[in-house]
């Protein structure tokens, strides 16, 4: 749920960016102004989703740690979990 959050707000985002580029470069008076903003969005969208990811994934639990599930022994259920 939280990557097509983040996503939706890129885009967001994005969308927002392009529009306050085409602002400033229609201000300044530049010609080809669609490409720049457009490509101002871009770049915008693929930092904010690259930026976004990666906070999230710095609390991320270890891939080396493996998991016993939980196991009936003895007609006892034991619980499981995370072992190095």
């Amino acid at each position: 749920m939280r990557r097509y959050l983040i996503i939706f707000l890129a885009i967001i985002f994005s969308i927002g960016l392009f529009f306050i580029t085409k602002y400033i470069l229609n201000k300044l008076t530049k010609n080809n102004q669609i490409f720049y903003s457009a490509l101002v969005s871009i770049i915008g969208f693929c930092v904010f989703v690259l930026l976004c990811f990666m906070y999230l994934e710095l609390d991320s639990f270890d891939p080396s740690y493996s998991y016993q599930p939980p196991s009936i022994i003895d007609g006892k259920v034991n619980d499981g979990n995370f072992s190095k």
